[in-house]
C-alpha cells in the first residue's frame, strides 16, 4: 500500500504536538481549519503510537465519522477494532475507534492515548467521563473550531491549545480555495426563542418554511450557482425533503440525506453526488463534519444557527481544492453572516474562551455595510468578498447608528425586547452629550418595526417611545 505523505504544515503540527507532550502537557487541544487534513494528521500519530506499543482510543460523536476514520486508518495500514452499535467488537486490537454513545454503554477498553475528533463537543457529559476513566492517559482533541455556544473555554479539559496555520496561509498556498459569500434573503427570526444555546427547532421550522424564503433558496442557487455541485444544510427532515422536491420541480437534480438514511442508500446517494448525477444534496447536518467531496463548489445555508462551530464546519465543505475549481460559493439564505460575520473572516482561538462585550464589538468593526433592507451592518471582514451588501463611507450618523445596532444585537442575544436597545441607545447618547437627529429616529423606527407585528403591544409601545 502506498505510504501517505504528510504536508509540510502537518509535519510541523506533529512536532508541536509531540513537543508539548514531552514538555509535560498531558491534554492537548489542536486546531486546524476544515479541509486541511486533521484525520490524516492524527492517523500518523496513531501509527507512531502503535509502533511504540501504545493502546489508543479514538472517540467521535457520529457513526459517519467512525466510518471515515476507519477508511483513513486502513490507508496507514493500521489494524483497529470498532465500538459501534451493530458492529462486532474486536478487543484484541490496540487501536479502537468508538462512537461516544456506544462507548458510554460498554466497558471502556484500555488506552494510554485518547484522541477526540471534533473536540468542540468534548464538554458534553458523556465525554467528561473519559478524563476520569483514563486519568493516566495522554489526550489529544482535534477540531477546526475550538469554541462553545456560551463563550466559555476548554481550559478545564485541556492544558494547552496548539493552532495550525492561518486561513490566509492555506488559501495562498493552494490547500484551500477562497470563497465568495452571497447574502440572500434572510428569514425573520424575531419570534424564534433560544433553546439549549441554539434556536428553538420547532419555531425555526415555521420561519424557514415560509413561501418567500423557500422560493429564494431555489432562485439564489439558479442565479449564483446554477449547475454547480451544492450541499444544502436544512433545519430538519421536512424542510430538507421540501427543498429537495422544489429543486427537482425546477429541473435541478437533488436528493435528501439525514441520520436515518440507511447506510447503503446513503452510499449510493453520495456516489451519485460525487459523479455529478445529483447537483444539490439537501441534508440535515449529516455532512457538516467529516465529509469529503473536494469538487463540491457550493454550500447553501438554509439553517440559521447560533453555533459558530457549525457555521464554519458547513462553509468548509466548499473550500477543498479540486481540478478547475477556483473558488467556493456560499449562498447564505439563513442570515448566518449576521450572527457570525462573513465566512472568510480570520479567527483567533483561545482555551479561555471569550464572552463578547460592547467594547469588543466596537473594536472589531472595520467596515460599514448596508444590506438590501437599508440596515447598517458592521462586519469584521473584507467586504469586497461579499455579494448583496453595499460598502459605504463611515459618517458621523452611521457611526452613531452602528452603536445602536450593537445594543440591538446584545439585547437580542439576551432575549430582551428590542425596544430595550433603543432606550439604551438614548442613554448612551445622553452620556456623551449627543442628540438624536430625525434621520436617526427614522432609522431606529424602521429597524425596530422590522421586529414587531404592527398589531402587537410592543409595537404600540415603540411608536409612543419614538414619537
Amino acid at each position: 500500500m502506498e505510504k501517505v505523505k504528510l504536508r509540510e504544515y502537518q509535519e510541523e503540527a506533529l512536532k508541536d504536538i509531540f513537543n508539548a507532550w514531552k514538555t509535560g502537557y498531558k491534554s492537548i487541544l489542536f486546531q486546524m481549519h476544515t479541509g486541511t487534513g486533521k484525520t490524516t494528521l492524527f492517523s500518523e500519530i496513531v501509527k507512531r503510537g502503535v509502533n511504540g506499543g501504545r493502546k489508543i482510543l479514538i472517540v467521535v460523536h457520529r457513526k459517519e465519522l467512525v466510518e471515515q476514520i476507519a477508511d483513513r486508518l486502513e490507508l496507514f495500514d493500521i489494524e483497529f477494532g470498532i465500538i459501534l452499535a451493530g458492529v462486532t467488537p474486536d478487543s484484541t486490537k490496540n487501536v479502537q475507534v468508538a462512537s461516544i454513545q456506544t462507548l458510554s454503554r460498554r466497558e471502556a477498553p484500555k488506552a494510554n492515548l485518547v484522541i477526540i475528533d471534533e473536540a468542540h463537543h468534548a464538554t458534553a457529559e458523556s465525554y467528561l467521563k473519559l478524563w476520569d476513566i483514563y486519568e493516566n492517559a495522554k489526550f489529544l482533541g482535534v477540531t477546526a473550531t475550538p469554541v462553545r455556544f456560551n463563550g466559555d473555554g476548554f481550559q478545564e479539559l485541556f492544558d494547552i491549545l496548539i493552532q495550525s496555520k492561518s486561513l490566509k496561509y492555506f488559501i495562498e498556498n493552494g490547500f484551500l480555495v477562497p470563497i465568495r459569500h452571497f447574502v440572500c434573503a434572510t428569514p425573520d427570526l424575531s419570534g424564534v426563542e433560544k433553546l439549549y444555546g441554539d434556536y428553538n427547532q420547532k419555531q425555526l421550522h415555521t420561519s424557514v418554511m415560509k413561501q418567500k424564503i423557500m422560493a429564494d433558496i431555489i432562485d439564489s442557487y439558479i442565479k449564483h450557482a446554477n449547475g454547480k455541485k451544492s450541499i444544502l444544510f436544512a433545519v430538519d427532515i421536512d424542510h430538507s425533503i421540501s427543498l429537495k422536491e422544489r429543486f427537482c420541480e425546477a429541473g435541478i437534480p437533488a436528493e435528501h440525506l439525514d441520520a436515518e438514511t440507511p447506510k447503503e442508500e446513503r452510499k449510493k446517494i453520495l456516489n451519485s453526488f460525487k459523479s455529478g448525477e445529483i447537483r444539490v444534496l439537501c441534508n440535515v447536518n449529516i455532512v457538516s463534519e467529516g465529509f469529503d467531496v473536494p469538487d463540491c463548489e457550493v454550500v447553501q445555508l438554509a439553517r440559521p444557527t447560533r453555533s459558530l462551530a457549525l457555521y464554519i464546519q458547513q462553509v468548509g465543505r466548499c473550500m477543498r481544492p479540486a481540478k478547475d475549481k477556483e473558488t467556493g460559493i456560499v449562498l447564505d439564505n439563513a442570515g448566518c453572516w449576521l450572527e457570525h460575520g462573513l465566512a472568510n473572516r480570520e479567527r483567533f482561538w483561545s482555551l479561555k474562551g471569550k464572552k463578547k462585550t460592547l467594547k469588543d464589538e466596537e473594536e472589531s468593526i472595520n467596515a460599514v455595510l448596508i444590506d438590501s433592507n437599508g440596515f447598517i451592518r458592521g462586519i469584521p471582514s473584507a467586504p469586497e468578498e461579499s455579494e448583496g451588501l453595499m460598502l459605504v463611507e463611515m459618517e458621523e450618523h452611521l457611526e452613531k447608528l452602528l452603536v445602536f445596532e450593537i445594543f440591538l444585537a446584545v439585547a437580542t442575544g439576551k432575549n430582551h425586547k428590542p425596544i430595550a436597545a433603543y432606550m439604551k441607545y438614548l442613554e448612551h447618547l445622553k452620556k456623551f452629550h449627543l442628540s438624536i437627529t430625525k434621520k436617526e429616529v427614522e432609522y431606529c423606527q424602521k429597524r425596530l418595526e422590522n421586529d414587531y407585528d404592527n398589531s402587537s403591544f410592543w409595537y404600540h409601545q415603540l411608536k409612543s417611545c419614538l414619537n
